[in-house]
C-alpha cells in the first residue's frame, strides 16, 4: 500500500458520496433546518420572556416596583432581556448556517490529532 492509499483514522470516505438530492432540494433542506437555529429559539424566548417582565414593570405595584433599593428590576431586566433576544435573532439572520461543502464531507480538520507518519 502507498502513503496515499492507507486509511487514516477519523477520516471518512475519500470520494464524496451523492445524497440523491437535487440542489434545489439541498437548498430547502438548509432553509428548513435554519428555521429551527438554535439561537432563533432562544432569541424568541428572551423576547417572550422580556416582553412579559417589560409589561410588569410598567404596571406592577409601586411596592413591587422599589422593592430593589427603588429601581424598577423588572422593567430594566425586561429591556435587556428584549434587547438580548433581538440580537440572537439579528445574529441568526444575519449569519445563517451554511451546509458542509460536498468536496470536504467527512474529512477532519485534522486539528485534534495530526496523521501518523
Amino acid at each position: 500500500m502507498t502513503e496515499q492509499e492507507k486509511p487514516q483514522p477519523f477520516h471518512g470516505p475519500s470520494e464524496s458520496a451523492s445524497t440523491g438530492a437535487t440542489d434545489e432540494e439541498e437548498v430547502a433542506a438548509a432553509r428548513a433546518a435554519n428555521r429551527f437555529d438554535i439561537r432563533r429559539i432562544i432569541g424568541a424566548l428572551f423576547e417572550l420572556y422580556g416582553v412579559t417582565l417589560t409589561v410588569t414593570g410598567i404596571v406592577g405595584s409601586h411596592a413591587v416596583k422599589t422593592k430593589a433599593s427603588g429601581i424598577d428590576i423588572d422593567l430594566w431586566a425586561g429591556i435587556a432581556m428584549i434587547v438580548f433576544g433581538a440580537l440572537m435573532i439579528a445574529w441568526a439572520l444575519l449569519r445563517p448556517t451554511v451546509p458542509e461543502p460536498t468536496q470536504t464531507r467527512g474529512e477532519g480538520s485534522e486539528r485534534i490529532r495530526a496523521p501518523a507518519t
